[in-house]
């Protein structure tokens, strides 16, 4: 995609936007109007701007009644501005009965108010669902309504995951219920490493099972279609859903290539079979299942477990979304260094993963057509270089201008939090400077760490309606205040500051061409 600047007559390829865009900054550092917000005092032009609201309403506009549509591959709200989604999975402690997240209102209430996140991929299982072929249990879909409620509370947008890993806890994993598990007698064991259960003959069998959509078990595909359409059914109408993650990890079965995971090439892998074939069939009956009930939501779909979130490619051709106006399909892959979990150390001269991710999750979406976000990505904390990896991970997801959502928020484990729920360093890592909604569609925006320096350019879209919304932890990263720098001339835009949920309201005017601004730490 190229777009035209009519400031330099030029086209440039969207890798080199950024660059172009913000080598121009320090000129306007020192040639346009720096307007300083502290936590006492607002600019002077603030109350030119719309009121922010509560932080219910925040959410109010991803229900039902949302006009949420694609725009050059990204999510946007009713009011057509651009969405970037960043939170964390809830929660690891989903995955065992009663398949919910040990997590209470206070602590979801904490994921917006101290990190500012506006998102979460939250965890449910099959199990959980459909206790028996048929019969969804009610109970259960009460249970996470109410988690819903809190999340609406706090402003927060909710992926619904299906979750499953090693198949089913009868397989010594989670997911399908016991029903589901269809092993034709091969043998099951429990092995030390979670992941190595993968290779078990039963668990195989079960994948195998479940991916012939017109053999013996083909009422496993047909019954798992239906139960999307009973959740859909449930939670259509919920203003923090925005969008259903079809299936978590989906694992080839027979068809898993061991040495594509490690990073190999094989000309004979089976992988460009199984996504065309088997995994890319399941998604579209899933998602023509969910339309029946359900033209409003996003729909999203993740690559096949192992390779791809090692940095190797998928080979989907694109989904067909049967609703009426553009597409709503979400690619939502994972990434996951084998090198590093293995090492449990990241060493960035050898391990490409975050890059061959990047170069290869783009070209994915942009052939598919879809937005992008990372559904999954995460690493221990006391591995060595795992805050370099962070820093990689995240500056890369800014140049894709995607969202994430970290694995995951359990406190202890991978989490930014301690046991105790007290912070760890690298929360200064996941909380940063990113724009929540875009007035507009985004040309380029990154976050350095380093200076905390934000900086993002986007240009006009007709029928945009409502103000730039930029999340800034001033408490945490500006104790002196920051300052906003804006290309466009003085007068012509406003800002308002919301102490409480640190968020800055940038109302920019529509000429049809480029907005820039800067934010920088008070000096």
């Amino acid at each position: 995609m190229t777009r035209g600047y009519d400031a330099f007559s030029v086209k440039v390829k969207p890798d080199f936007r950024a660059a172009i865009v913000f080598s121009f900054l320090p000129l306007l550092v020192a040639c346009e109007p720096r307007e300083l917000l502290t936590a006492d005092a607002g600019p002077a032009d603030a109350g030119a701007a719309a009121d922010s609201g509560t932080a219910a309403d925040a959410a109010a506009d991803v229900g039902r009644d949302a006009s949420v549509a694609a725009e050059r591959g990204f999510l946007t709200d009713g009011n057509g501005r651009v969405l970037i989604l960043h939170g964390a999975n809830v929660a690891n402690s989903a995955k065992g009965s009663p398949y919910l997240p040990g997590i209470a209102r206070e602590q979801v209430l904490r994921l917006s108010a101290d990190w500012g996140f506006n998102f979460v991929r939250y965890l449910m299982l099959w199990a959980g669902v459909e206790p028996e072929p048929g019969v969804y249990d009610t109970g259960y879909l009460d249970e996470v309504e109410q988690r819903l409620d809190w999340f609406h509370e706090a402003g927060i947008w909710v992926l619904l995951d299906m979750h499953q890993d090693v198949y089913s806890e009868f397989t010594c994993g989670n997911g399908a219920p016991e029903w589901a598990v269809r092993t034709d007698g091969l043998s099951v064991s429990c092995p030390s490493q979670w992941f190595l259960g993968y290779f078990e003959p039963g668990v195989k069998r079960c994948f195998d099972n479940f991916w012939d959509a017109d053999g013996g078990h083909a009422d496993l595909q047909r019954r798992y279609a239906a139960m999307w359409a009973a959740v859909t059914e449930r939670f259509k109408n919920h203003p923090a859903v925005i969008a259903y993650d079809i299936m978590n990890e989906p694992h080839p079965g027979s068809d898993f290539d061991a040495l594509e995971a490690l990073g190999g090439e094989s000309p004979d892998s089976p992988s460009p079979g199984f996504d065309r074939e088997k995994l890319q069939p399941f998604y579209q009956r899933v998602i023509d299942s969910i339309r029946q009930v359900d033209t409003e939501h996003w729909i999203a779909f993740e690559s096949r477990y192992g390779a791809p979130g090692n940095g190797m490619p998928s080979y989907f051709t694109r989904l067909v979304d049967p609703r009426d106006g553009a597409p709503r399909l979400l690619y939502a892959p994972h990434l996951y260094s084998v090198n590093l979990e293995n090492n449990q150390a990241y060493d960035p001269e050898n391990d490409k993963t975050v890059a061959n991710w990047e170069k290869h999750r783009s070209a994915e979406a942009e052939r598919l057509g879809v937005a992008l976000v990372a559904g999954e990505w995460g690493l221990g904390p006391d591995w060595k270089n795992a805050r370099l990896f962070m820093r990689e991970v995240l500056g890369m997801a800014d140049r894709l201008m995607m969202g994430w959502s970290y694995w995951s928020w359990d406190p202890g484990g991978w989490s930014w939090m301690n046991p105790d729920e007290t912070e760890r360093e690298t929360v200064n890592d996941v909380v940063r400077v990113y724009p929540r909604r875009i007035a507009g569609v985004p040309d380029s925006f990154g976050f350095d760490p380093d200076t905390k320096t934000f900086r993002m350019s986007f240009h006009d879209r007709a029928g945009v309606e409502g103000p730039t919304e930029i999340y800034i932890p001033e408490k945490r990263f500006y104790p002196a205040g920051f300052d906003i720098v804006m290309s466009d001339a003085e007068g012509n835009w406003s800002a308002k500051w919301d102490p409480e949920k640190e968020t800055l309201e940038l109302t920019t005017p529509f000429t049809g061409g480029v907005h820039v601004v800067g934010i920088l730490p008070r000096t």
